[in-house]
């Protein structure tokens, strides 16, 4: 039973907001030919420990001053992972775990979950379901100023394993429910915000062996309703994105 790691993605309509930065986009979209293009999956059975490492590129909602200043909040940097999971022996629930940290010139993210999913077999492929605790903080700064993003609830995640002729294939959905606080300070002018928000995901991997080396390609994208927003001397919220590239290795 592959291991299911921790990303999210937004099932959302193709928007400016991810065509707008030629360079996030050429991310998504190199990643997601690599990993179409690769070769015969590995075998991975029992507790699984993996890693991985990539490119991150958040855009996030503009700030602007009541003096004109602004800032766009596209970047792009790097993304890394650790997951696991086990799966019980005779059972079909299996629990999992993952870190990630992202970090660009001017966003820094941490998150982590814990969960527990079911995996049902079928002749199209592995259905699973499951539910668990999930926690994120997104740090943004620009010059002086400090904007913090703190997500704290639960994850549902849903995936579908198939194979496309001898490509394995996973997709995993989101949909995250958090209590959302924001906070924003520029040494003169401080504000926060909380309410209830969703995000939502989608990833894609494909495995393959190159060089001799076991790997998985992934593509993913998150989707955020609600990020901190601080626009002439007003606080407020917007919904961002995050895509990424990456590739995972598998540790133990």
């Amino acid at each position: 039973m592959p291991t299911h790691p921790n990303h999210s993605f937004a099932v959302i309509p193709w928007s400016s907001r991810v065509t707008r930065n030629p360079i996030a986009f050429a991310i998504l979209l190199a990643t997601a030919i690599a990993g179409l293009g690769a070769c015969p999956a590995y075998a991975v059975q029992g507790s699984v420990i993996e890693g991985s490492v990539g490119l991150w590129a958040p855009l996030l909602p503009e700030l602007t001053e009541a003096g004109g200043a602004s800032d766009s909040g596209d970047s792009v940097g790097t993304l890394l992972e650790l997951s696991g999971h086990h799966r019980f022996d005779g059972y079909l629930t299996s629990v999992e775990a993952g870190v990630e940290y992202g970090v660009t010139n001017s966003v820094e993210m941490f998150g982590y979950e814990f969960l527990l999913r079911d995996t049902w077999s079928f002749k199209i492929g592995e259905l699973s379901a499951g539910t668990g605790f999930s926690q994120m903080e997104w740090d943004r700064d620009w010059g002086h100023r400090r904007i913090t993003n703190d997500y704290t609830g639960a994850k549902i995640r849903g995936g579908w394993e198939t194979t496309f002729g001898r490509q394995p294939i996973w997709i995993d959905l989101t949909l995250g429910i958090y209590d959302f606080d924001g906070s924003y300070d520029d040494g003169v002018n401080s504000d926060t915000v909380s309410e209830v928000t969703t995000t939502w995901g989608l990833d894609v991997k494909a495995d393959c062996d190159h060089f001799r080396i076991p790997m998985r390609f992934i593509a993913g994208i998150d989707y955020l309703n609600d990020m901190t927003t601080w626009e002439a001397g007003q606080i407020g919220t917007d919904d961002a994105v995050a895509l990424s590239g990456s590739i995972e290795f598998r540790l133990w």
